[in-house]
Formats: structure tokens, sequence, C-alpha cells
């Protein structure tokens, strides 16, 4: 949980550098920002007690689930980020496009690290 809110005021703080004024605390946009990567960070703790994809039964390992659940969180976020104007030459989709990559980059980061501290699967529940 503590990446997942590192990487939030890390995430708004590089937004703010496009549209002046987010990176504040009375900026809702920078909650939704600080609040979608902490989510990602929440997510990520849980599913580490999988190993194996719970539905499907392939193998959920650390690359592939941190990624996975930081853009499926992210998209509630890229899809609000859709709803207004792009800040300088952007287009919506770029911005949307962008919000998924940066959660599945941090996912990964998350997952990886998470593993390495914390152990997954049976062990992460003992």
């Amino acid at each position: 949980m503590g990446l997942g809110l590192a990487f939030g005021l890390l995430c708004a703080w590089l937004a703010g550098q496009e549209q002046p004024g987010l990176f504040s605390i009375k900026n809702p946009i920078f909650w939704s920002i600080v609040t979608d990567r902490l989510l990602i960070g929440m997510m990520i703790g849980f599913a580490g007690a999988f190993t194996r994809h719970p539905v499907l039964g392939f193998p959920f390992r650390p690359w592939l689930r941190g990624p996975c659940l930081g853009a499926m969180v992210s998209l509630p976020l890229g899809a609000g980020a859709m709803s207004g104007p792009a800040p300088g030459n952007l287009s919506v989709w770029v911005l949307f496009g962008a919000t998924l990559l940066s959660g599945a980059v941090y996912g990964l980061i998350i997952d990886v690290v998470a593993t390495k501290v914390g152990g997954e699967g049976a062990a992460l529940l003992d």
C-alpha cells in the first residue's frame, strides 16, 4: 500500500506538470489519482495470495498479475480523463492510454517488490 501511495503522489505530481494547480489537496482530480494508485497497491496485496489465475487456472506470476490489475484498476481513472479536454496537443485517447500504461507499470513494480518482500501464495497467508 505504501508503494501505491508513493506512486499516486508521483502520478499526481507528473499530471500537475501539464495542468498547473492539479497537484493540490484541494483539487478533486488529485484525490482521484492518488486513491486510484493506492487502490492498485491494495488490490495487488490481496491478489498476492493467488499463484494461479482463480478462473482460468494458468500460473499468475507477479510480472503478469501486477500489470493486469494495475491497468484494470486504472480504467475508471482513464475514462474520467477522457471526459474533458486533454492538456496541450494531446488527444483524449493518448491520455487514456497513458493512464492505463502508467497503471500497468506501477502495478508491475508494486507486485514484483511486494512478492520479493512478503512472498506470495500459501506463504503469504501464514
